[in-house]
């Protein structure tokens, strides 16, 4: 099995995908800790991304493709969650390439939904709480400009394409989203 989970920047993505991770047995593939560690292991790579996240803009296709091709051919046939990837839809066309070349494809979207003012306190006290030098006001704002006009539309791909979507409300405790988004996940539930 191979699902997404989407959500705008505080949705709660990792802290949901990490339960999933639990529950189901799944890889949790997140470009979002690839891209960390790669600035946190000081690679050239990851020089060129702390700039790119600290304006709060989106990391090139060309690289974030590069990332995710390396990590999915270490996951061979194990089912994961991807977290954070695709965020255009050119990055969906590519993972799509990318699965195509081992006979797999996403069988499951899940979106997170949670308003713009509960995503802005979320990320802010992330930031306090980690020491995330990405999280600043400025850099939010850009990010959630950059969902709206970019990454809502690969939701639009997946519900073209026939794939399972399935909104769920962000809104509550870990707990309370948990169990709406384990709904999502009926034959494993």
């Amino acid at each position: 099995m191979i699902g997404i989970i989407f959500g705008p920047p505080g949705s709660g993505k990792g802290t949901q995908a990490d339960r999933l991770r639990q529950a189901f047995g799944l890889d949790h593939v997140s470009t979002g800790e690839m891209l960390r560690a790669e600035i946190t292991r000081g690679t050239p790579t990851g020089s060129q991304v702390r700039a790119i996240m600290s304006a709060g803009d989106l990391v090139p296709d060309a690289l974030i493709l590069d990332l995710v091709r390396k990590r999915l051919e270490t996951e061979g046939g194990r089912d994961f969650l991807l977290d954070g990837f695709p965020r255009t839809v050119d990055q969906a066309r590519a993972l799509h390439a990318l699965l195509g070349q081992s006979v797999r494809d996403v069988d499951l979207v899940v979106a997170l939904e949670v308003p713009e003012e509960v995503l802005m306190e979320r990320i802010l006290s992330r930031a306090r709480k980690e020491g995330r030098p990405d999280d600043t006001r400025a850099a939010i704002v850009e990010r959630m400009h950059e969902y709206r006009t970019q990454t809502a539309s690969v939701l639009a791909y997946y519900r073209d394409s026939g794939r399972p979507v399935t909104a769920v409300n962000g809104v509550g405790t870990p707990d309370e989203v948990f169990a709406r988004v384990r709904k999502a996940f009926p034959v494993r539930a």
